[in-house]
């Protein structure tokens, strides 16, 4: 099950101008806040989320609002309502900001620019447009960010292929492999993998946690990419996938700028609401680790690569070779891998978790200590993913069993566990 701590974040603070006027009006703070969310003049905070009461204010706002029959009339038929087919971001912006074609329902950057308001402008509508703009950007720059990480797949699939998968055991859904590609943004807020992008990746699995409408949206079930396709014929369909993902991407934002509730649950860390630079840089190689991650696994497992792990060790204990001490009588080299020679022994240590993690090759193939060095040294995968990640979906309470890259618990909460679909078994 996809674990609380990749939720953990920071709120960092950063000043923004803004300059427009709004026929919209806000209500009174009802509590006293940490921060000065009224200052048009102050540092935003994604505090002021929960201290506007920005929830309720656009709950309040998109029930109230009358429909009328032209947005561009009089001042009584147009200024102070949604037209009929109006999306609600749409008219909130429009009456925001006057009739200038914006809107953030697209991934275009163009239309939903960072909008400029004037120090008259209520700060609910502020912090409002403001969060319009930073989602938008966050799924734009997703976007663009994918490319890449499908060219990372496409890179490790022919060396993976003549390296242990040389008679093609491997299948996979198509579907599967879209949902690793995108979903691989998940790794990003991993705490051995955070860096740059950690920040827009915590704020969007947080987001899609509240707001499981927008998660479905992203990663639909029962799609038309359900056929299976082996291993070696993934190239195509990822030199091709870029259409789908921006589709699936796009319906996300759609869900969100759309529909109020969805957007109140996706920002309701407001995370999107505070000065953090929620963007991905576009040749983030940590974005397709999860893609990577996928393909080796379950080219692993094919292929009758497993592990049997063992809980609660030091290295110590790993190396130890007394009778009863559980060790291997082993010897630890480069990346935690722990190898005895003469009983052709490999073992990997992580030190995150504490397990230890025997592999296991039933058939032909390379040495094993030698291909999990190779994993590493090549940026296929890390072996805290590849191992650990294996253990959460398959032994540890709760594990949904291989199968999906990712899946939705109880229907609501997205279970990232199960992007390494490595066999797992506990030892006995």
């Amino acid at each position: 099950m996809y674990k609380p701590a990749y939720l953990s974040f920071v709120a960092t603070l950063v000043a923004i101008t803004l300059v427009a006027s709004s026929p919209i009006k806000g209500s009174p703070l009802q509590r006293r806040q940490a921060v000065n969310c009224t200052d048009p003049n102050a540092i935003t905070s994604g505090s002021c989320w929960e201290e506007l009461h920005l929830a309720e204010y656009l709950t309040n706002w998109n029930k109230d609002r009358p429909i009328c029959t032209t947005i561009d009339g009089t001042p009584e038929d147009g200024a102070n309502c949604c037209a009929f087919n109006e999306v609600w971001s749409t008219c909130f912006i429009r009456l925001a900001m006057g009739n200038h074609g914006y809107n953030c329902i697209n991934i275009n950057p163009g239309t939903c620019p960072n909008f400029q308001v004037s120090a008259s402008t209520t700060p609910e509508v502020r912090y409002i447009l403001g969060t319009m703009y930073s989602i938008n950007n966050f799924f734009s720059n997703w976007n663009e960010a994918l490319p890449y990480a499908t060219l990372s797949g496409l890179l490790i699939n022919q060396p993976l292929i003549l390296e242990i998968d040389p008679i093609q055991k491997t299948n996979f859904f198509l579907s599967d492999i879209l949902s690793a590609l995108t979903a691989g943004l998940s790794f990003i807020a991993a705490p051995e993998l955070s860096g740059i992008a950690g920040t827009a990746a915590t704020a969007l699995l947080k987001g899609i946690q509240e707001a499981p409408s927008v998660a479905k949206a992203i990663w639909p079930s029962g799609t038309a990419d359900s056929q299976p396709e082996q291993l070696a014929n993934l190239d195509s369909y990822l030199s091709q996938v870029d259409q789908n993902f921006t589709t699936q991407i796009t319906q996300g934002l759609y869900t969100i700028m759309s529909d109020v509730p969805s957007f109140n649950g996706f920002a309701s860390s407001g995370q999107f609401s505070g000065p953090n630079n929620l963007s991905l840089p576009a040749d983030s190689d940590i974005l397709a680790l999860g893609l990577r991650t996928f393909i080796i696994s379950s080219a692993m497992s094919a292929n009758k690569w497993s592990a049997v792990t063992s809980e609660d060790l030091t290295m110590a204990d790993v190396e130890s070779s007394v009778p009863g001490a559980h060790g291997f009588g082993c010897t630890f080299g480069s990346n935690n891998i722990c190898t005895n020679s003469r009983t052709s022994t490999t073992v990997f240590y992580s030190n995150s978790t504490a397990r230890a993690y025997q592999v296991v090759l039933k058939g032909a193939g390379p040495d094993p200590t030698s291909f999990m060095n190779e994993i590493v040294n090549k940026d296929w995968s890390t072996l805290e993913q590849l191992f650990d990640g294996a253990y959460n979906c398959s032994v540890a309470p709760g594990g949904s069993g291989l199968g999906k890259p990712l899946d939705f618990f109880n229907g609501t909460a997205v279970d990232f566990a199960c992007m390494s679909q490595l066999t797992m078994s506990k030892a006995n």
